[in-house]
């Protein structure tokens, strides 16, 4: 298997006075069942932010907020070299962008939230506050980027239908 991996989105760079990871970890399934072995491809999603915080007269408010958002794509080194293989690559492809999409709306999502924090008594009050709305904004992108799956059918309603061998 060979691994591709791409940054996908970096928004605002800075400084870091505290910073917070949070992961978020999507498997394409071609098959359309998580219990089916081997996967052909698989896109680990990795979603990272940063928050600095400057004091003013109302209190500690974000000042700079980086997030970035990386896939890593495993696939087969060798793909069958027929028109049926290829398209099915093509189509698994176009899926993924998709599910990209999602994932960077995610993220933009996340940085607003952890902008729009209300000014905190102090520095450190506001990153407790940044991890709970962090940790909130994950869960609301591993739902829609699982609901998509399921509504999609892992691909077979955008015609993503793995060849007979």
């Amino acid at each position: 298997m060979k691994v591709v991996s791409c940054a996908l989105l970096t928004l605002l760079a800075m400084p870091a006075f505290g910073a917070m990871e949070l992961k978020a970890r999507q498997t394409v399934d071609v098959y359309g069942s998580s219990a089916l072995q081997p996967n052909l491809a698989d896109v680990d999603y990795r979603m990272s932010w940063q928050l600095s915080g400057e004091l003013v007269e109302d209190g500690c408010v974000p000042s700079q907020v980086l997030v970035s958002l990386t896939a890593t794509v495993t696939e087969p080194l060798e793909w069958p070299q027929t028109p049926e293989w290829q398209n099915y690559r093509l189509a698994l492809t176009a899926y993924e962008r998709l599910v990209r999409e999602r994932a960077l709306l995610a993220a933009d999502w996340l940085e607003r939230s952890l902008f729009d924090i209300a000014p905190q008594a102090d520095c450190l009050q506001l990153h407790r506050v940044a991890d709970n709305v962090g940790y909130h904004q994950l869960g609301i992108a591993q739902t829609l980027l699982k609901d998509f799956q399921r509504e999609q059918d892992f691909g077979r309603q955008l015609g993503l239908i793995r060849p007979a061998q």
